[in-house]
């Protein structure tokens, strides 16, 4: 999902380009990404998941435990690479 979603942004770390992305995905408007828009978000960047994996990636994602990734979260996903270490 966060190489797709880095393709989608044209490999961009600008915050501006990301807000846009996430406010796509945001399909409420609640500036926050519930379970559904998350299922929607990985539906529309062709990943199949079951929804068993959504949900452990939604509590993994939302370290602030509110039940939705909002925009900080969202924005470290996509920046940190957590494997940038091994290189």
């Amino acid at each position: 999902m966060r190489q797709r979603l880095l393709v989608t942004s044209g490999n961009s770390a600008e915050e501006f380009v990301l807000r846009k992305i996430f406010k796509d995905f945001d399909t409420n408007q609640s500036g926050t990404l519930t379970i559904d828009e998350m299922t929607a978000m990985l539906a529309k960047l062709g990943i199949s998941v079951e929804r068993k994996y959504i949900n452990a990636m939604m509590r993994e994602l939302d370290t602030n435990k509110t039940g939705m990734l909002e925009f900080e979260e969202f924005l470290t996903f996509i920046l940190y690479d957590p494997y940038k270490w091994l290189i």
